[in-house]
């Protein structure tokens, strides 16, 4: 363990003692498939195959349940709020760790805990993961992320302005002019460190005493061992750089920071490890002394900044925890959302993308959205970021003197950090409120219409809702006296009505949602008189008045009168041809109600307040468009959804083949192959934009993107099976950017008349094949009823640039037609547990057509033809059902699929047999499967050795075969093989000895392979005798010893010769036919003797040779 003063672990320690065996009652009657199930259920993939690669790992323990936070929640102050959700989260802590702790203390299991995030951190392997997940509260097992520093992109320039365009932007210098700079406001920061020395950030110090001595207990915690002594410091300049834009201010016309009369405290925590995470998590909640001792929750700050993430655009809950405790102490979360805005919509990060922290995104001195600025949606399709700041060219401190430019979010979430400084120093009222904070903040930022990522004109993915505007969020802030409002919504019968919107309009607007007890409350409000509106869908609006008086809580209660409804019904269909029921949502226009069709029978039906409505159709399958249809109440209404004009609806295509590659995946019906370390890929991972003639998505190999160190790139995309008989006309066309430069690359396109059978090369350019169509001949097979096309791509392990492919189409025709067939759905249960899987695959297996199934194991896929059909749903590693589907034209069938599980037994885990040099011997090997699905058993043989003599040899395997490669085991029945020992020729054995290998019955499931150790006892026959002898040296000392590795040539009297070499003592030993033999011994450095001796069959000949060194 590390820094153990810093955990409570140590106040557990002396009690743990003596208690394991209490610990974990009838643990012990546990079956082992009951361990492995629990197993399979709360440790992590990834945790477990790293594991089995390496012995062990660090794993953290993850426990159910959550704090009770209701009384922080509860306080008055910040203060009450701060020891509050402390207490809770330790006192949490205690108990739910506490029998792991033991267990932990007991094994003698070196381990970290943190009560922020209820988590313990451990070293151990598989023996302690079995252990754990017996542990009842034992929620997950799992590795650490990796969070990173959001690394800034790099700028220059240098020099001095009154105050930085970000600052100007955001109009700080407004506020300043009020009389607000943030005095009274402490900030906080998890970076890298402060290079608290800098004029621009000492006097804002919250450690400086104001006498040229300072304080560094409860003001900086270095989590990351990285200063000398107990002083700030910063190891990499990111830290100093965003706190200077917080607070910086050096007094000699260098205003960097939003908030210069605010105090900072920071905390080295990013981003050594999730560990130091956690640590510094705490930290903010309870600044302790800079030994780690003493934490005082009264000392937290007001806000914190957070400009660090995901290394990868995830929704990584680890930071939840921390999050969460911050909330109720009272602690205002800002994080920056991630600089991954190339890779486009759903590039946030986490913790940025949590719904309940500030997340911001950043834009340039234009005004312009930055190219990095990561985008949303973040969770369940909430809007992100939250607002936008300054974060290019953005000039701040860097450790020492000096200032320079950095770009990123990074920059930009500390703009909002000093915002939320000025406005906590105008309206104090604010402090630890965190929804007040929130809705002033993002309520005035200055809307922003981009709708590339989804969202409105005042609330989207690129912007969230628009551009941070200090002045107007310390405006809408309760500067003055305040009050607060309370009030219950019910309806006429006095029923609480749940999730009623209400607003509150006077000098200052305020809104609040009742909860599913009809209550409401708005803790911080300016004294005043509002206007109130209160609406729920289906009711009728309500309207009223309240006054707030200072220091006093309002009562406003309303009651919701229930409209006139009917019900809505109709059927949503395919609109394109096929006319099959559509799997949709349908809600009205303005989002108040929604619900989904039958898959099966595309119904729908929805309850609407009688009246004139206006309803959105979003088809589920991809490729439709949207459609709005206006209805009244009570209507019954049947809804055709037309297909886009991308053609990439399910069971459309060009006739006889065309794509365009628009769905960012492989199109239905065409394969990959890969037979390298990266395949086609169609969502273009370099985000290089479409150089082909062609527009939108499209295909690429891509071997830049794959990027150094001799890998390889040889990879096919292979098209379904297409009529080509079928075409107006027998040509080919593409559109291409093959970028071959001066690398040794090969592109190649190839046809086949006979469904893959032969190929035939119809265009391998030599150079580059840039920006341009390529048309190719197919007469020679216009008659080809089962022709494919191929795209092959290998850059010959060089690091080259790539093959873009584009509007791939046979024939002249670009009509988007309907294929035969039908839609098949369904999904994929585990048959013994009726439980879903997720990311299993179904595949109709004359076509290719395939689905991943859902978190849910839903699944669909377009099935061409008609009739019954063979489909097979495979769940990697655990098993496989095949089923006949009637394929229903312009239809859906339903087929769902029940995965069973194979348990292979054999009767034996070793076979022996005794061998005549020239025999075989054979013997039974029953294989039993208890399990409840067919078992297919592909034997494989591994591990092939050879001794005589005590001298083992590495030997081939030829000498073990089974009657059979591969078997099938029916569920509940035993099948017997035949293995058969062979010492022959043919078997790869010419000499008697002890051969051995291992036989492994290889089957798809979740339980161990058999294994049988086999060994042969080769015996000689009667014609043959054995030589042996050994090779000592004369060394230049004087001294006899013997030499391993020498060489022993036999040569017989027909001139066949035999090489083999001494072990390590010197001696060797071989089987011959009886007859006369020279033997010449030989080693580097002596030199070599030979003599010559008969060898009578049934008998031994000794021949041993002294070798006298040479160059003494």
């Amino acid at each position: 363990m590390t820094n153990p003063q810093r955990r409570w672990r140590r106040v557990l320690a002396a009690s743990a003692a003596g208690l394991l065996v209490s610990a974990l009652p009838g643990t012990a009657a546990l079956a082992e498939s009951d361990t492995d199930a629990l197993i399979e259920e709360k440790a992590a993939a990834d945790l477990l195959a790293l594991i089995e690669n390496e012995g062990e790992a660090e794993l953290w323990v993850r426990f159910e349940g959550a704090p009770d936070f209701s009384p922080a929640l509860a306080a008055d102050t910040k203060t009450e709020k701060g020891s509050e959700a402390v207490a809770a989260a330790q006192e949490f802590a205690e108990a739910s760790q506490k029998e792991v702790i033991d267990l932990l203390e007991q094994s003698g299991v070196d381990y970290e805990s943190y009560w922020g995030s209820n988590t313990v951190r451990a070293v151990g392997g598989k023996d302690l993961v079995a252990d754990l997940v017996q542990i009842g509260n034992v929620d997950a097992l799992v590795q650490a992320p990796e969070y990173e520093l959001i690394e800034p992109v790099p700028e220059s320039g240098f020099g001095t302005t009154a105050t930085e365009w970000g600052i100007d932007a955001i109009n700080a210098p407004d506020v300043w002019d009020l009389g607000y700079d943030g005095t009274g406001v402490v900030v906080a920061s998890i970076d890298t460190g402060v290079d608290y020395d800098h004029p621009a950030l000492v006097n804002q110090y919250r450690g400086n005493n104001g006498d040229g001595t300072f304080t560094h207990d409860y003001n900086f915690f270095d989590v990351a061992n990285a200063c000398a002594g107990d002083a700030p410091c910063d190891t990499n300049g990111h830290g100093t750089h965003t706190m200077g834009t917080m607070v910086g201010d050096d007094g000699a016309g260098n205003q960097i920071g939003v908030a210069p009369g605010a105090e900072w405290i920071a905390v080295n925590g990013c981003c050594p490890s999730a560990a130091a995470l956690l640590d510094a998590g705490e930290w903010i909640a309870a600044p302790t002394k800079a030994d780690g001792t003493g934490a005082d929750p009264s000392k937290a700050p007001d806000v914190v900044n957070n400009s660090w993430g995901t290394t990868a655009s995830v929704d990584d809950p680890f930071y939840e925890d921390i999050v969460a405790l911050w909330h109720a102490a009272g602690i205002i979360p800002v994080m920056s959302l991630g600089n991954n805005g190339e890779e486009g919509c759903e590039s946030a990060g986490s913790p940025g993308l949590y719904p309940n922290v500030i997340g911001v995104g950043a834009y340039d001195a234009a005004g312009e959205i930055a190219y990095f600025s990561a985008r949303g949606p973040g969770r369940d399709g909430q809007v992100k970021p939250d607002l936008a700041a300054p974060g290019v060219a953005t000039r701040s401190a860097i450790p020492g003197t000096g200032y320079g430019l950095k770009s990123g979010t990074s920059m930009a979430a500390p703009h909002v950090v000093g915002t939320v400084a000025l406005m906590l120093s105008a309206a104090p009222a604010l402090d630890g409120d965190y929804d007040g904070v929130y809705e002033a903040l993002t309520g005035t930022a200055v809307p922003v219409d981009d709708d590339q990522c989804g969202g409105t004109a005042d609330l989207n993915n690129v912007w969230g809702n628009g551009k941070l505007d200090a002045l107007a969020a310390v405006l809408a802030s309760p500067i003055g006296d305040t009050g607060s409002i309370t009030g219950t919504v019910v309806d006429q019968d006095g029923a609480p009505v749940a999730d009623a919107d209400l607003v509150f309009t006077g000098d200052f607007t305020r809104s609040a949602t009742s909860g599913a007890d009809g209550a409401f409350a708005l803790p911080v409000v300016p004294t005043g008189t509002y206007a109130v509106t209160v609406n729920k869908f289906g009711y009728g609006e309500t309207t009223g008045s309240v006054t707030v008086e200072a220091d006093q809580t309002a009562v406003y209660d309303a009651v919701l009168t229930a409209v006139a409804s009917s019900t809505v019904s109709g059927t949503v269909v395919d609109g394109g041809g096929h006319g099959w029921p559509l799997a949709a949502t349908v809600s009205t226009t303005g989002g108040e109600v929604s619900t989904t069709t039958d898959p099966v029978t595309g119904d729908f039906a929805l309850t609407l307040p009688e009246g004139e409505w206006e309803l959105l159709v979003e088809a589920d399958y991809p490729g439709y468009q949207d459609v709005t249809v206006d209805v009244v109440s009570a209507a019954d209404l049947v809804v055709e959804v037309p297909i886009a004009d991308s053609c990439t609806a399910p069971g459309y295509g060009y006739e006889p083949l065309g794509n365009g590659f628009e769905s960012g995946a492989a199109p239905a019906g065409w394969t990959v192959v890969d037979r390298g370390e990266t395949p086609w890929e169609f969502d273009d991972p370099g985000a290089r934009g479409n150089r082909t003639p062609g527009s939108g998505a499209f295909a690429i190999a891509d071997s830049d993107e794959q990027g150094s160190g001799n890998k390889l790139f040889d990879s096919d995309l292979v098209s379904p099976v297409f009529d080509l008989s079928a075409a107006d006309e027998p040509v080919l066309t593409f559109a291409t950017d093959y970028y071959k430069g001066s690398y040794n690359t090969v592109a190649e396109v190839l046809f086949s008349p006979d469904a893959g059978a032969t190929w035939e090369t119809l265009w391998a350019p030599t150079a580059n094949a840039r920006n341009q169509t390529v048309t190719l001949d197919l007469a020679e097979w216009a008659d080809s009823t089962t022709a494919q096309v191929k795209f092959h791509y290998n850059d010959n392990r060089t690091w080259a640039w790539w093959w873009q492919v584009d509007d791939v189409f046979v024939g002249t025709s670009r009509d988007c037609a309907p294929i035969e067939g039908g839609l098949v759905r369904g999904t994929v249960t585990d048959q013994e547990t009726g439980e879903p899987f997720a990311g299993a695959t179904v595949t109709h297996t004359a076509s290719g057509y395939q689905a991943v199934t859902g978190a849910d194991g839903g699944y669909w896929t377009f099935a061409p033809g008609s009739g019954p059909s063979a489909f097979t749903a495979v769940v990697t590693d655990y098993g496989s059902a095949t089923e006949e589907v009637a394929i229903v034209p312009d239809g859906v069938t339903v087929a769902d699929f029940a995965i069973g599980v194979a348990n292979i037994s054999v009767n034996t885990t070793a076979i022996n047999t005794y061998v005549q040099q020239g025999g075989s011997w054979s013997t039974k090997l029953k294989l039993t499967n208890s399990g409840g699905a067919d078992g297919e058993v592909t034997f494989a043989v591994s591990g092939g050795g050879f001794a005589i003599l005590g001298y083992e040899y590495p030997g081939d395997t030829s000498w073990l075969t089974t009657s059979s490669d591969t078997v099938l085991v029916p569920a509940g029945q035993t099948v017997t093989v035949t293995v058969k020992t062979s010492a022959t020729a043919a078997g790869g054995v010419d000499q008697p000895g002890t051969y051995t290998a291992q036989l492994t019955a290889d089957v798809v499931s979740p339980h161990p392979d058999p294994v049988v150790d086999v060994s042969m006892l080769v015996v000689p026959t009667v014609e043959q005798g054995k030589l042996t002898g050994s090779v000592t040296a004369e060394t230049c000392e004087g001294e006899t010893v013997p030499i391993g590795d020498a060489q022993v040539q036999v040569r017989s009297a027909d001139g066949d010769a035999f090489h083999f070499w001494t072990d390590a003592d010197g001696n060797y030993s071989y089987w011959f036919p009886e007859g006369d033999f020279t033997i010449i011994a030989s080693k580097d450095g002596y030199a070599a003797d030979f003599g010559s001796i008969a060898l009578p069959a049934g008998d031994t000949a000794d021949l041993s040779f002294t070798l006298e060194e040479l160059n003494c």
